[in-house]
């Protein structure tokens, strides 16, 4: 019999059984599972109309509050006092108000380590990939894991994504994934684990592969993978986990399609209207005159962006027509950020700063008027989803964001960085 991918060895362990086929239903147990407050309340409440009143594992369940905050509407307030009031009923176990966007947050606070099943109740929870761990996302499904402890599902095929080479700089993990998008497209993806591998993997940061894993969804996959590898397992060690063991695919492990690509040949692309798969080069897509630039999102706003973005725009500032946005994806980035100068350096330069939420890519904060244009890290750039349906928003890195916002129009960062890369986050420099 040939060898399993990750994600089926992942998917066998959580149905206690040796192996898993491909195809095959199974009813799988997920260690974590985590809702933000939009959907909290209305799940408790589908729960109630049947009479289930308790979860089965409140110890597994991760609650935050972060795509509102802060608060700007009524109904916004009432739904979040009803999640605060709920969580504490249904004892969650894990309860965050304010601390952050719950992807990046969850890993940050060492509740996702390899091997792990996830459910999420937000569609960008692959994102948790990036440590190793197979994170699907659920609608109305999840009550029944909240219910039961369990749900169940065909075992997904894989794809391989092997990435070889090194990124050059300006170009970032946001490119690969939207290279991924061209190369590989929607049909060849539908309904597949995109698993990232090869010799380039180790190039990048946790928060980098949880970006790549994070956006696979809007290319139609279940979820994105990134293996554990001497690179995550050092970032867990970092942060308390010592004991973190990676899960692979056997050499022999059979795959539905694979494809490479050179990370050294990488140029800055871009998303444009309607839809994060409609990618261009920068170079392709031309000077697009630009009013608003963001950068934040469960696929973004790590500190090493904002350490990126800072040490740009030390010497230069945002141009007079864009308003910019700067939101770190959680409290502890924030802090660190503060700390570091790095927020004092990006508001010298004429940007905005807000704490950590979903709120722009939610659509509540800093909404577009008709016919203005945004360049944004945020995951999605359907019509509406940042106010007006007639506003335009394109998606890129931070780095093509950053120099979108002092140029005034989509640019290409390599040209105007003058060679600024991330900084060090358990990856590359």
């Amino acid at each position: 019999m040939a060898g399993a991918t990750a994600a089926q060895k992942i998917l066998a362990r959580a149905a206690g059984r040796e192996q898993v086929a491909v195809g095959e239903v199974i009813w799988a147990e997920p260690d974590l599972v985590t809702t933000p407050e939009v959907s909290f309340p209305a799940y408790v409440k589908r729960l109630d109309s049947i009479g289930v009143r308790k979860f089965r594992y409140p110890e597994r369940v991760v609650v935050a509050i972060d795509h509102e905050v802060p608060v700007h509407s009524r109904d916004g307030a009432e739904r979040n006092r009803l999640t605060r009031r709920l969580a504490e009923e249904f004892k969650v176990g894990h309860f965050y108000d304010g601390d952050g966007i719950t992807h990046p947050l969850v890993v940050e606070q060492g509740l996702v380590r390899p091997g792990m099943f996830c459910a999420g109740a937000d569609s960008h929870a692959p994102g948790l990939g990036g440590v190793g761990a197979l994170s699907m996302p659920f609608g109305f499904e999840l009550t029944m894991i909240l219910a039961l402890g369990r749900i169940w599902l065909p075992v997904p095929a894989s794809v391989r994504v092997v990435l070889e080479g090194r990124l050059s700089p300006g170009v970032a993990a946001r490119d690969i994934i939207l290279q991924v998008f061209r190369q590989l497209g929607a049909e060849r993806a539908h309904d597949k684990v995109i698993e990232f591998t090869g010799p380039g993997i180790a190039s990048l940061s946790v928060r980098e592969r949880m970006t790549l894993c994070g956006l696979c969804v809007d290319l139609g996959g279940v979820t994105g993978l990134a293996p554990a590898d001497a690179v995550a397992l050092q970032y867990l060690r970092d942060i308390g986990m010592t004991d973190a063991e990676a899960v692979t695919s056997d050499a022999d492990a059979v795959f539905a399609d694979e494809i490479r690509i050179d990370l050294t040949k990488l140029e800055p692309q871009v998303s444009v209207p309607p839809s994060p798969l409609d990618v261009q080069t920068v170079a392709e897509l031309g000077p697009v005159p630009i009013q608003h630039a963001y950068i934040g999102s469960c696929v973004s706003g790590s500190l090493a962006e904002l350490r990126s973005v800072a040490d740009f725009l030390k010497s230069r500032k945002v141009h007079s027509g864009v308003q910019m946005l700067v939101i770190p994806a959680t409290r502890s980035v924030y802090r660190q950020a503060m700390a570091e100068g790095l927020l004092d350096t990006i508001l010298a330069a004429g940007a905005q700063v807000a704490p950590p939420t979903c709120g722009p890519c939610f659509g509540g904060l800093a909404q577009l008027a008709p016919g203005e244009v945004r360049i944004s890290t945020s995951t999605r750039n359907d019509p509406g989803r940042m106010g007006s349906k007639e506003a335009s928003i394109y998606l890129g890195s931070a780095l093509t964001v950053a120099a979108s916002a002092v140029a005034g129009h989509i640019a290409d960062p390599r040209a105007v960085f003058g060679g600024a890369v991330f900084g060090q986050e358990g990856g590359r420099r």
